[in-house]
């Protein structure tokens, strides 16, 4: 009796499974997938989507600057708040690639992952989002197939196919690897410092895509100076004890403030004070780089 009404019924059934498929009911969940790298190309992404075709993924544009970790720490801690929980991040920006720096997934308290390289990539994220745990990535077990000899693209062939498949479920955190200390390898970039109404930061991220130059001058600091919107302010730009640059600039709200070409000095959207032409692009303009010997001081004129 019972087989009969299956039978009967078995069409009904069908319709209604195909019916709860497509409403996306009871379908596995896959959580995106968000790369930065300081190089570009389709390989890791390609990784990813070959673990699992259903992954969203996304790649961070434009590209980090080359084997710069303190911009790569910068950026993630930019990127990670706008993405729910779930998400998957690949951070490889690696100059230490194949030594013993460790390849770890550290989990936020927001419930983010990030799969990188414990080299000081994870400085901020761990400082604002907090540390819930921090895996070693197991290489026996998440290394994709066939790539054991190869000791040089750690981001292809272990963060890419470790964090795909974290994000189609296909691992839980739990089977990345083996449980460390909740602590991170933490970069120390100098603190800005005000001194006789003078403030002055580390140029920390110039020639990227835009070209603007910005610096640890972090807005709280700079309002010691008491500078406001439209006032004219001194910057200048030191490489070592050498003065590359020095001008007076306006300092402003936003780019439209001042004419086309002009400079202006104004608060980035992560809170850090700036440089810019606007419709340009000032580091190239006037050859300005980035680094620890990179130094913006700023005054009232």
């Amino acid at each position: 009796m019972v087989a009969g009404l299956l039978m009967k019924f078995a069409p009904i059934l069908l319709v209604l499974l195909a019916s709860l498929s497509g409403s996306g009911l009871g379908a596995k969940e896959r959580n995106a997938v968000v790369i930065q790298a300081d190089f570009g190309g389709a390989v890791m992404p390609g990784v990813v989507f070959a673990v699992d075709k259903e992954i969203p993924i996304f790649t961070v544009q434009p590209l980090i600057e080359l084997y710069n970790i303190d911009a790569a720490a910068r950026n993630l801690i930019y990127t990670a708040p706008v993405w729910p929980a779930g998400t998957v991040f690949v951070s490889v920006v690696d100059p230490g690639v194949g030594t013993k720096r460790k390849s770890v997934v550290l989990k936020t308290k927001n419930g983010q992952y990030f799969v990188t390289p414990d080299n000081g990539t994870l400085t901020y994220v761990a400082q604002e989002l907090g540390i819930a745990a921090v895996r070693e990535i197991d290489e026996k077990i998440n290394r994709r197939p066939g790539t054991e000899w190869s000791h040089t693209f750690h981001g292809r062939d272990v963060y890419a196919y470790t964090a795909g498949r974290l994000a189609a479920g296909a691992i839980t955190y739990e089977q990345v690897g083996p449980l460390l200390e909740p602590k991170v390898v933490e970069v120390e970039l100098p603190k800005p410092v005000v001194k006789d109404g003078v403030a002055t930061g580390m140029i920390d991220s110039s020639r990227g895509h835009l070209g603007n130059t910005s610096c640890l001058i972090d807005r709280r600091t700079f309002e010691q100076l008491g500078v406001k919107e439209g006032e004219p302010v001194v910057v200048t730009i030191r490489k070592g004890e050498k003065t590359v640059w020095e001008e007076v600039v306006s300092y402003v709200r936003t780019f439209g403030d001042v004419p086309v070409g002009k400079n202006l000095l104004f608060i980035n959207s992560m809170g850090f004070v700036a440089l810019a032409v606007n419709q340009g692009n000032f580091a190239n303009k006037y050859e300005i780089d980035a680094g620890r010997e990179w130094t913006l001081a700023v005054r009232k004129k």
